[in-house]
């Protein structure tokens, strides 16, 4: 019952307030156990007058006039211990001003209450009369039993909020339509943890209410909130608990992960399985496991990998009913060249981005282009070919498909900054003075140049990757940023951190409060947020940089109108390619490149430098020392290009 609802409801939770109150609890641990968390005291003293009048009115209409008494009476009025015996019977005045100071009760009835409390034959024993006491009590919580059992009313999905809710809330939830419990939770699955931007004038304090309410009453609501849509989405674990199942033989659509496969269908009768094959792979979900395992560098090329994979095998398994290991050409090339390019809406196209561990996740957001299914031919080709190398399938099923589309051209010099381009970007974030989000900033470009990670890398680094050692011929300590590989069966790669790089490093770790990178608490982030110094996301890293890139695109501008423009098409990516060509420039061997920047193959890094472009760079080896030099080694490439790759 909330006060001052049009059709007030008693639940469970009030009677237990109110048993609480009758015991004697003290009205703040009522509020703390159960008060509105963003009220105070008062309000949950003005709710505990208001269930004592409403269970006296509600008594007297169920000609129950013991419980009407006996509910009335305050905390503390009937004594019990021996202390409270001692003094004796008060005087009935007394009496009337420690029960009834609001004039309540009528002359027969106070007059009754009083000789309850202390018989006229009783023994003058104390243990008597707290033996009497003590079943005046009993009496009181039958009474409040009595009431609970009659009055009590749980929620039901088909309830009015405002029933349930007070009525600034109720009218805050009817201004979103929403006019029942069942709206609400569809409203809160619906939008998740956001969901009160939808509800006006309802912020998330409000909301947590709202949410703690709905989970106190799960049971007689018969509905739980799912854990997704109580917390973000980065938050979600591996076990959220929403995904589909298989019915009986049935393939339900469901990510990787979560594919249910009746055994016919499991890849381990496969019609293209290799003959006397001694590969440990049983089925295709295994295989599709350890391809993605052998051959994904990195967290991003993995998701596009394991996209490109589960929708095959979706479709084999659904539109086709056999087992990936059972496709032939012909199928491949219907599922690329016809499949691909219409997806039929609502079976296999979501209405909306809907994240993995939901039922209503979808496969595709909608047909795909020309370049794309070109995209998923290459991928499904170089999958299907490790996996006759592994003798998993005798032959590649894609072999000789023709291509969905031309391939666009590769063009790393396009997609990197020139020297007097970095220049350019490398004056748009220095400062005599900096703010922190400036120095911020500058660490973050000192970092990404430096290294080439990738804007996940970048986000994910942390100060326990870091650790120092010795180089031979290095006299000063050389710092090592480890980097973590999504696969579990290849080791983790690592990268050489210049002086320049360490000391931007240091510098925003004091203005973080905190102390030198080794001594900092696990899972300190190199680059931090400035609200709650918590690390940044990948889309922060990539709006960060794009900030950097327009700003440095404006600066050009003013001086040499339209030449800026370049600038201002530059990504995070780009310091990737730029890190590679100058650090080729700088005299680095091309392998160590590669695997600096994590390519599982050779042929990748060389895209990064195909053509000539990068030759016109190699003259920039003293224009790299002239903008450094006060100290050759605050180079950002200084060492970190020409190194070896262990300590």
């Amino acid at each position: 019952m909330h006060e001052g609802s049009a059709t007030p409801r008693l639940t469970r939770q009030h009677f237990a307030l109110y048993r609480g109150y009758l015991d004697g609890v003290s009205e703040a641990q009522l509020h703390a156990s159960y008060g509105d968390s963003g009220s105070d005291m008062r309000s949950t003293r003005r709710l505990i007058a208001a269930l004592r009048d409403t269970l006296s009115v509600l008594a007297r209409r169920a000609h129950d006039i013991e419980a009407a008494h006996l509910l009335r009476l305050r905390p503390g009025s009937i004594p019990s211990t021996p202390a409270e015996l001692a003094g004796g019977a008060p005087s009935l005045e007394t009496f009337r001003e420690r029960v009834d100071p609001d004039g309540v009760f009528g002359e027969a009835e106070l007059l009754a209450l009083y000789r309850e409390a202390y018989p006229a034959d009783a023994s003058p024993t104390v243990d008597r009369r707290t033996a009497r006491n003590m079943r005046l009590r009993r009496r009181q919580a039958d009474a409040l039993a009595r009431m609970e059992a009659t009055l009590v009313h749980d929620p039901r999905p088909e309830h009015p909020v405002d029933g349930w809710f007070e009525p600034a809330v109720a009218a805050r939830l009817a201004a979103a339509q929403i006019g029942t419990i069942s709206d609400l939770i569809a409203l809160i699955e619906r939008r998740r943890h956001r969901w009160y931007t939808a509800v006006p004038r309802l912020g998330p304090k409000g909301a947590q209410r709202i949410v703690d309410w709905l989970q106190l009453h799960s049971d007689a609501l018969g509905r739980t909130l799912s854990p997704s849509a109580l917390v973000p989405r980065r938050q979600w674990t591996a076990e959220a608990p929403e995904r589909p199942v298989a019915n009986g033989d049935a393939v339900a659509i469901a990510p990787l992960e979560a594919i249910r496969v009746p055994a016919p269908l499991d890849g381990s009768n496969g019609m293209n399985r290799a003959s006397g094959s001694t590969c440990r792979l049983r089925t295709d979900i295994e295989a599709i496991n350890a391809w993605l395992d052998a051959r994904a560098a990195s967290e991003h090329t993995r998701r596009a990998y394991r996209r490109e994979a589960e929708r095959l095998l979706l479709w084999a398994l659904i539109e086709k009913s056999k087992p990936l290991s059972s496709l032939t050409l012909p199928d491949c090339c219907e599922y690329v060249h016809t499949f691909l390019s219409n997806p039929s809406r609502g079976r296999w196209v979501g209405k909306s981005r809907v994240e993995r561990c939901l039922a209503d996740w979808r496969p595709f957001a909608g047909p795909l282009s020309d370049r794309s299914r070109e995209t998923a031919r290459s991928i499904l080709t170089a999958m299907c070919e490790w996996l006759v190398e592994v003798s998993y399938l005798a032959t590649n099923p894609f072999s000789g498909m023709e291509r969905a589309a031309t391939p666009s051209i590769f063009d790393a010099e396009t997609r990197s900054l020139d020297f007097e381009q970095w220049r350019l970007v490398f004056d748009a974030v220095t400062r005599p003075q900096y703010t922190f989000v400036e120095h911020r900033d500058r660490l973050a470009l000192l970092l990404a140049y430096a290294t080439g990670l990738r804007r996940s890398e970048l986000a994910s680094a942390t100060t326990d990757m870091l650790s120092v050692g010795r180089l031979p011929g290095v006299e000063a300590p050389v710092w090592r940023l480890s980097i973590g590989h999504v696969s579990r069966r290849r080791a983790n790669r690592s990268v050489l951190l210049p002086p320049i790089v360490i000391e931007a490093l240091e510098e925003n770790l004091a203005l973080r409060g905190l102390p030198s990178a080794l001594d900092c608490p696990e899972g300190t982030p190199l680059l931090a947020q400035l609200r709650n110094g918590g690390s940044i996301t990948p889309d922060g890293i990539g709006k960060l940089f794009k900030a950097i890139f327009t700003s440095a695109a404006a600066a050009a501008d003013r001086n040499v109108p339209g030449s800026g423009r370049r600038l201002a098409l530059a990504s995070t990516h780009w310091l990737r390619h730029t890190h590679s060509a100058h650090a080729r420039a700088h005299g680095a061997d091309i392998v160590e490149i590669g695997k600096g920047l994590g390519h599982a193959s050779f042929s990748t890094t060389s895209l990064y430098l195909k053509g000539d472009g990068w030759r016109r760079l190699l003259g920039v080896e003293r224009l790299l020392r002239e903008t450094f030099r006060s100290d050759p080694h605050q180079n950002p490439l200084s060492g970190a290009s020409r190194a070896p790759r262990t300590l």
